[in-house]
């Protein structure tokens, strides 16, 4: 999916600052917006190269970083404060290029 975004040539300029990263993405999302009321039948095939863009990597690790559930410790007992304040890295082609199937998750146990 083209949103006109620029793409991106060297690692050093990958990730946008946050304000920056936040900018993009509301420029994303307005255009989202705009293409779903213009054609209600309309389907997003490629957004997984959104969840790929780096804007919406920033923006989503300095909202996970600063939510309330960021004291909580997930499965593996790291909490995302007590991770290292750096840029998320990009993930690699082999994720990016792969086929993602949704089925059901199993129940678990309470």
């Amino acid at each position: 999916m083209n949103t006109g975004e620029p793409a991106h040539e060297s690692r050093s300029d990958l990730f946008p600052e946050r304000e920056e990263a936040e900018w993009r993405v509301l420029r994303i999302q307005k255009k989202l917006h705009r293409w779903a009321a213009a054609d209600p039948g309309l389907r997003f095939d490629d957004l997984a190269n959104l969840v790929y863009d780096p804007a919406l990597l920033v923006v989503a690790w300095h909202r996970v970083r600063g939510n309330k559930g960021a004291r909580t410790a997930g499965v593996d007992g790291v909490t995302p404060r007590g991770l290292p304040a750096r840029q998320p890295e990009p993930p690699p082609q082999s994720q990016r290029t792969g086929v993602f199937r949704v089925t059901a998750a199993a129940p678990q146990r309470r």
